[in-house]
């Protein structure tokens, strides 16, 4: 899945499960990608690809 496919998943999540504003599941998806980065940054293992992954998830669900 692209990173814009998942931005956009996440956003949709969050916006449909009972929050008005499309701004606020924006918010909740940028919370759980920082939740996601903070998790796979702290791993001993690189995991180099999941956080540039998310990263470019981030930016896109800061477009959107």
């Amino acid at each position: 899945m692209s990173p814009q496919e998942k931005a956009k998943e996440l956003v949709d999540l969050f916006t449909v499960i009972g929050l008005q504003q499309r701004n606020e599941g924006i918010q909740c998806a940028i919370l759980s990608v920082d939740k996601i980065l903070e998790v796979v940054s702290s791993k001993s293992v690189s995991n180099e690809f999941w956080i540039m992954y998310y990263e470019q998830v981030k930016k896109e669900i800061e477009l959107l």
